[in-house]
């Protein structure tokens, strides 16, 4: 029977051997990312022809509109094109390309980059860096986290009330009522830091991660069953409106059945002249 020596000892060694699989699964992991690079140039210049392409994969993925509000579809709308693209470290950048509203919307291309980063388990905000600088930095409770620096985006006109921007009284009841709101908008994610949970757009790591990890690797699958989804949904509708064009059909066994009435009437009527 094992001692504690001795399953402690082996708890420390699967400890490292996890720790190896982890780190041997990063290097496969950046091996495809470097081989995928130049497929996914080429694919981008195919999808770039293809009108629509980023309307249609955003607009029917099922998780994308869990994370925004459902009036910001109007501007997904106007998304020409995603790119994301990945460093040595497993980093990336995610630069959306918007197409102009008149009046209301400007065409813009807005790049955001991610980074995996140590922070303070108490979410104080502090970075790798900030901590470096920091004494106690060596002792205290660090985790590895998504983060990211905000960057400037043109907002749209009619989003003026919400734009935190734009916004003079944060403080009464109103303006922190539109500030929410505006953080909750797609415009709200360029905000997004990692940092402030609470007070920026929520969830902005996940929808960074969908976007880097399921949208873009995988948008010609989703826009292939777009396309198959929207054909048979017209499919259904033509054989709906054939099925309601059709005429009524009255069977022969119908003219029996009238006819047998008739003549039953007029044998009817036939006895009661007999026997008046």
């Amino acid at each position: 029977m094992s001692t504690r020596e001795e399953i402690s000892n082996a708890l420390l060694g699967l400890a490292d051997t996890e720790d190896a699989i982890e780190e041997v699964e990063r290097h496969i992991d950046l091996y495809r990312l470097e081989k995928m690079k130049p497929i996914y140039a080429k694919r981008d210049e195919m999808i770039a022809k293809i009108p629509s392409f980023w309307k249609i994969v955003l607009s029917q993925h099922s998780n994308f509109a869990n994370f925004i509000r459902a009036s910001d579809f109007k501007y997904v709308d106007c998304i020409d094109n995603v790119e994301v693209k990945w460093d040595q470290d497993a980093n990336y950048n995610i630069t959306i390309k918007f197409n102009e509203i008149q009046g209301d919307f400007p065409s813009q291309t807005v790049t955001k980059a991610f980074k995996i980063a140590k922070i303070e388990n108490d979410m104080k905000g502090k970075t790798e860096e900030d901590l470096e600088d920091d004494e106690e930095g060596e002792e205290a409770d660090v985790i590895e986290k998504l983060v990211s620096k905000p960057v400037d985006i043109i907002w749209p006109k009619s989003y003026d009330h919400i734009n935190p921007a734009k916004i003079e009284d944060k403080k009464s009841t109103e303006g922190k009522r539109n500030y929410r709101t505006g953080m909750k908008t797609l415009f709200g994610w360029f905000k997004w830091t990692g940092l402030k949970p609470g007070k920026e757009f929520p969830n902005g790591d996940s929808l960074a991660e969908l976007f880097a990890e399921d949208l873009y690797p995988y948008c010609v699958k989703y826009y292939t069953e777009a396309q198959r989804d929207l054909e048979d949904e017209m499919s259904d509708a033509s054989e709906e409106g054939d099925s309601a064009e059709e005429p009524l059909d009255i069977s022969d066994d119908d003219d029996d059945e009238v006819d047998g009435e008739q003549k039953a009437d007029e044998g009817g009527a036939v006895k009661r002249q007999r026997l008046e």
